[in-house]
């Protein structure tokens, strides 16, 4: 029988990252996929867009990640040198 030292379960964007990063960090990775072709899942309904964590309430954890998380994301863009644009949103009115 054969072994391997990492199964990572979808090939996704989040699968093919962290068996990258195995990867490199030089494990034998196994990557498996349930569908027919690789990032054909949810990762091919991606909407492009970074929220912001508007549409949560203020204070709550979901807007507070969301919040972090855009920076977080914005700032790896910058590092790694990937194309995004900052386009912002003018959000209908709450009555």
């Amino acid at each position: 029988m054969e072994r391997v030292e990492a199964v990572v379960a979808g090939a996704g964007v989040v699968g093919l990252a962290v068996a990258r990063a195995l990867a490199l960090r030089g494990k034998e990775v196994l990557v498996l996929e349930s569908g027919a072709h690789v990032g054909s899942g949810i990762s091919s309904r991606n909407s492009e867009v970074i929220h912001g964590g508007l549409y949560y309430p203020t204070g709550s954890l979901k807007a507070t990640l969301c919040v972090r998380g855009k920076q977080l994301l914005y700032d790896y863009c910058k590092r790694a040198g990937v194309e995004h644009s900052r386009i912002g949103r003018l959000p209908p009115g709450i009555a």
